[in-house]
């Protein structure tokens, strides 16, 4: 035997891992942090779970419907799994947090369990299971990472969460031209109708130097745009104390050279600050788009929701954004149906939509979640009533929504292209400035690149145009 023969001879074939994730952006971030690390273990990405030697599911818990979702889907994999009983499966994420061993009792399919405070564990739950046969559970958080009150948090320094400073590898296989990067876990708003700081923790946040060097690392792999993520991207380094700024770490970041355009989300309304909002006036790379969730146009509503903001003084923040920039693109989440929502409230939300001219929102009926304080409100809103007034409310937004993107005709946009439709070859995807998807039709490759597009027609999901 030759020595090359020698050598290909002890090469491992590498293991197939496919990743199905639902939810926000943060869990997209957090599956292509575990693709990372799985791939330090010799696994690489399979589109396809009928192939996979892992499946890894990265769950949301925000909604019910989200939850039946992954209990559905884990059903689907249970046969597989008969037929392949070699697959491994792992339930990864909120749902994983929230459920622990419960999920486990009506899933005992699931191979290893761990909630988002565990990623970095992947590899040791891996390993456990091989070893023992039985399910391997990691969730909860570091003490510091934990809601045990002020004084418990205060007596821990705060530290960056660690990161491996190459780029981690895209969910699709391909060159990403936008990416995302995590600026900091949890949240310390409590509002009565979510779960996210049950199932993330407190609010820590990463090092402005950790966030730059794997802003660096994604450019590096072909990133052209920037999303900084955060579930109060506004709170980011207060648990480093009064001299780290969100504003600092934008401005950081728009700095590197490689970059051409930079995003944030999630904003919370409560803390939003007026030099936040000037920066989209004097920052060029930052876009000409903010999500400001708002959830509701009832001044009623929004205490018992706990969001510590008035309609009033969430206008005032668009007002901030609209001296700033006037024609900026703002989208908003929008739920119906809370407890105790009369008619007279839902009709303070419908009028603060059409006062703000959303380019497009996010809109839920009220889901009770379990250990929320909504969830124990006696005046819970009937389903019809929900039904009903959800449908009035995508009315509304459909109608703004298709009237923005009308008076976009004629205008010549900016346009940064992702990725060619890979149905209709030639056709290429990009986002505006403002965040309004665009198809072009065009000769010459042009994914990554950003051009002048004259917009020539336009509906309430996209815009069409041509190169000038």
């Amino acid at each position: 035997m030759s020595e090359v023969t020698q050598q290909s001879a002890t090469i491992t074939q590498p293991k197939k891992v496919h990743i199905e994730t639902w939810g926000c952006q943060m869990n997209a971030a957090d599956s292509e942090r575990m693709l990372a690390i799985l791939a330090e273990k010799n696994y690489a990405l399979t589109q396809s779970a009928d192939d996979a030697d892992l499946v890894l599911l990265n769950t949301c818990h925000i909604r019910e419907k989200a939850k039946h979702k992954v209990l559905s889907r884990l059903g689907i994999l249970r046969e597989l799994k008969r037929d392949r009983p070699g697959m491994k499966i792992a339930v990864a994420g909120c749902v994983a947090q929230a459920e622990g061993r419960r999920l486990l009792k009506a899933a005992p399919q699931i191979d290893v369990l761990l909630g988002p405070g565990k990623i970095e564990e992947l590899p040791r739950l891996l390993e456990e299971h091989a070893a023992s046969g039985q399910s391997s559970v990691a969730t909860g958080f570091a003490r510091r990472h934990t809601h045990d009150g002020d004084d418990a948090a205060a007596a821990v320094t705060a530290t960056p969460v660690t990161t491996e400073l190459q780029a981690p590898p895209t969910l699709s296989g391909k060159r990403e031209i936008s990416r995302y990067v995590n600026i900091q876990q949890g949240c310390n708003n409590y509002c009565t109708f979510c779960v996210v700081p049950f199932t993330r923790g407190r609010e820590l946040s990463r090092s402005v130097s950790d966030i730059v060097s794997e802003s660096k690392a994604l450019l590096a792999s072909g990133a052209r745009e920037i999303t900084l993520l955060g579930q109060n991207v506004n709170s980011y380094g207060s648990d480093h104390g009064p001299e780290t700024h969100f504003v600092d770490l934008l401005r950081e970041v728009a700095s590197l050279p490689e970059l051409a355009r930079l995003r944030f989300t999630t904003s919370n309304p409560h803390d939003f600050t007026k030099d936040l909002a000037e920066l989209f006036a004097s920052e060029p790379k930052l876009g000409r788009y903010i999500h400001l969730p708002v959830q509701s146009g009832s001044d009623r509503i929004l205490q018992r929701m706990q969001r510590k903001v008035t309609a009033a003084e969430y206008l005032e923040r668009v007002s901030w954004l609209r001296a700033a920039v006037p024609d900026i693109a703002i989208s908003t989440d929008l739920i119906v149906g809370f407890p105790g929502e009369t008619e007279e409230d839902f009709a303070a939300t419908l009028g603060l939509v059409e006062q703000v001219g959303f380019s497009f929102s996010f809109t839920f009926k009220y889901s009770p979640r379990n250990n929320t304080p909504a969830a124990r409100y006696l005046d819970q809103v009937p389903e019809h009533v929900k039904e009903e007034r959800l449908a009035r409310l995508n009315a509304l937004q459909n109608r703004i929504t298709t009237s923005l993107n009308t008076s976009e005709i004629g205008t010549t946009r900016q346009v940064l292209f992702l990725y060619e439709s890979e149905k209709m070859p030639g056709h290429f995807y990009g986002r505006t400035d403002h965040f309004r998807l665009v198809r072009v039709a065009a000769a010459r490759q042009l994914t990554g690149d950003i051009a002048a597009v004259r917009i020539t027609d336009a509906n309430k999901t996209a815009l069409l145009g041509e190169l000038i």
